[in-house]
């Protein structure tokens, strides 16, 4: 038997063995030398004994995950039974014992979050949702009815954006209770948004600014969210004409959020080219003014509701007839290009009669969605041109197109025919003709793709080709 004591006897209490160490008895010796202590160092012997045995098994003696994990949250559950008082119990808890006890909820479910956290993580890892044929969120809710919608989604998006390198710090720190899950989800879908646009060396930079104005106590929600819309604004301005172009596209989105009973507020975030399309409406003979045709009252309606109902309009124009080509003007916008008369071309972004930019491969693509009327102007000003609206497939030749490309004639794309706008091959904006021959199907993604990377396409014997 061996003894290795840490120190040498120190008087009641404390234990120790004669000077030196390490010391080597047998076993007669060992027990001789424990029968001659006192019932203070024989206490003291047992304290050190039942610490090593207590370091012992919080290394190794642990059960398995199952069992922590079970054993921790019935015993945590047992321990809120006790911290559960009635109307008649809780009155008697005075204001400073009051403010701590919420203090403390509030660290518990920041803590029993991040349990949930993990758990969901990992049945998203192992594909248990998919099993049954439904989606994260489904999973959730179907497993924990108390979740709330909105609260599984905040899960998901957080479990989604961690299996991203760059998005893992954000997992990790709800893991570790660092920062709540409503918190980390705001984060997460604005880290979603910018990824498209982000080198990987930026994703992570930006994510773990995000992640740290997350975690801090003396910011709040409003003002993570503006720090959430300032790295939006930083990547658009920081970046170069092009470059910046792509990513507005890649950050375009709507989204919604319920405000009251009955009413839901939608935001929407547009590029250039399509802000240009919604302003249009907005502004149209759809919006203005409109009085009673039976009274002649002047129009009740504000501003902001005559707006509503003309995009409404426009929404239902579409929806009202799903299968019917898109021949008719969804939008008027008059844009202001400078032209190059030399290499008949623009020569730079047009603007709306507003004055709102927009860059020049929008401007094209713009031409062929909507109704507009561009203006070429020289360079002194003065107008060369007016184009002209009468640009889209007829009936006749929507049924002719469907007939021939069968839907989005993009190489791969399945899209149905009634997704499709009838796309100029030789761009209308360009002096292109709107005749079958020079015209192809294109859903609305590839619409975007052969604007923004000029692609050409050939059409022989009735085949599209696409030079891609």
């Amino acid at each position: 038997m061996e003894f290795s004591p840490g120190g040498e006897r120190g008087g009641a209490g404390a234990w120790s063995p004669p000077a030196g160490a390490p010391v080597v008895l047998e076993w007669g010796e060992a027990l001789d030398e424990l029968d001659a202590l006192g019932l203070a160092d024989y206490q003291a012997l047992m304290d050190e004994v039942a610490t090593v045995l207590g370091e012992m098994h919080g290394r190794e003696g642990r059960g398995l995950p199952a069992e922590e994990l079970g054993a921790g949250l019935e015993a945590a559950a047992m321990a809120l039974g006790r911290a559960s008082l009635g109307n008649d119990e809780v009155v008697s808890v005075q204001d400073a014992e009051l403010t701590g006890a919420l203090e403390a909820v509030g660290r518990l479910q920041t803590r029993l979050g991040a349990i949930g956290f993990r758990l969901a993580q990992q049945a998203a890892a192992r594909g248990l949702h998919q099993e049954s044929g439904m989606t994260l969120v489904d999973w959730l809710r179907v497993r924990c009815p108390w979740l709330s919608s909105g609260d599984a989604a905040q899960v998901a998006s957080v479990v989604t954006a961690a299996e991203a390198p760059a998005g893992a710090q954000i997992g990790e720190a709800v893991a570790r209770g660092d920062v709540p899950l409503h918190r980390a989800a705001t984060v997460a879908r604005t880290m979603t948004r910018l990824k498209e646009s982000l080198d990987p060396d930026q994703e992570e930079s930006y994510t773990r600014i995000a992640t740290a104005a997350a975690g801090r106590p003396d910011v709040s929600d409003k003002d993570l969210s503006v720090v959430c819309h300032r790295l939006l604004e930083d990547l658009l301005h920081e970046t170069t004409p092009g470059e910046r172009e792509r990513a507005a596209i890649a950050l375009r989105g709507v989204s919604s959020r319920r405000i009251a009973p009955g009413l839901t507020r939608f935001t929407i975030d547009a590029p250039d080219g399509a802000a240009a399309t919604i302003g249009g409406v907005l502004t149209s003979q759809l919006a203005a003014p409109a009085p009673d045709e039976t009274t002649q009252e002047p129009d009740p309606r504000t501003a902001t509701q005559r707006r509503f109902d003309a995009l409404m309009a426009v929404i239902n124009r579409g929806t009202t007839h799903p299968g019917a080509p898109p021949s008719t003007a969804r939008a008027t916008v008059i844009l202001t290009i400078p032209f190059d008369p030399e290499r008949g071309l623009p020569s730079g972004p047009a603007t709306t009669a507003d004055g709102a930019y927009v860059p020049p491969r929008q401007v094209a693509e713009l031409a062929c969605s909507a109704d507009i009327t561009p203006v070429w102007m020289a360079a002194d000003g003065e107008p060369l041109a007016l184009g002209h609206t009468a640009r889209f497939a007829s009936p006749a030749q929507w049924k002719a197109l469907v007939a021939r490309d069968r839907g989005c004639s993009y190489p791969g794309c399945s899209a149905l025919p009634q997704w499709c706008d009838s796309h100029h091959v030789d761009w209308w904006s360009r002096g292109g003709r709107t005749d079958v021959d020079r015209m192809a199907l294109l859903c609305g993604r590839h619409h975007t793709v052969v604007h923004q990377h000029e692609l050409s396409a050939s059409i022989r014997g009735g085949t599209v080709t696409w030079h891609v």
